[in-house]
Order: C-alpha cells, then sequence, then structure tokens
C-alpha cells in the first residue's frame, strides 16, 4: 500500500512537470509568431480620424490626437482646408510626413 501511494506521488509530479514544461513550449511557440511593432507608420495613421487639441488653420500648424494602435499619439498637423479647426472638432488623417499628419474635417469625408 505504502508503494503504491508512492508510486502514484511520482507519477502524478511526473505529468504535472511534463505539461507544466509543454505549456511554456506552446507559450513560447506562440510568442515567437506574434509580431510586436510599435512604430507608427504611415500606413497605420491614414485613413483614422482624431480630434483637434490646438487650434489651427491653413497658414498655421496645431496638434491633434489620434489613437493609433491602442495608444493615444499626438502629432503636429497641417491642412491644405480653407477653414479654421478648432479645439475638439474632428478631423480624419489624409497624409503623413516625418511626425506630421495632414488632414481634413471629418465632414469632408462624409459628404
Amino acid at each position: 500500500m505504502k508503494n503504491q501511494i508512492l508510486i502514484i506521488t511520482f507519477i502524478s509530479i511526473a505529468v504535472g512537470i511534463i505539461g507544466g514544461i509543454l505549456i511554456v513550449l506552446l507559450v513560447q511557440l506562440w510568442r515567437r509568431r506574434m509580431v510586436v511593432d510599435s512604430l507608427v507608420s504611415p500606413n497605420n495613421l491614414v485613413g483614422l480620424f482624431g480630434t483637434v487639441e490646438v487650434p489651427f488653420d491653413s497658414t498655421s500648424k496645431g496638434k491633434v490626437r489620434v489613437e493609433v494602435k491602442g495608444s493615444v499619439v499626438d502629432f503636429t498637423a497641417f491642412t491644405d482646408e480653407a477653414r479654421v479647426f478648432a479645439k475638439g472638432d474632428r478631423i480624419f488623417v489624409v497624409a503623413m510626413k516625418g511626425n506630421k499628419v495632414w488632414v481634413i474635417s471629418e465632414n469632408s469625408v462624409t459628404k
């Protein structure tokens, strides 16, 4: 009886260790497939909507806030539209050059 309990204990421990090793290996394989990239490229930003934080118009620069890749990011913004963008206005990103974005009003997109 005592030997059976020891055998069952060792088998249980071995199965637990082997199961744990398999789970760790599977998690490592899964993580290798994941691509982690926090860089914001023009492809990620163009086509997104955002909000004006610092007012601007076609003759000045401002600041807009856009949610990209799960983070909220502020960008220097320019526009070619003949209108004044006020704080809180919704914008649409049409281009990105360097760390600056060119935007149009949300209304221009929905027309």
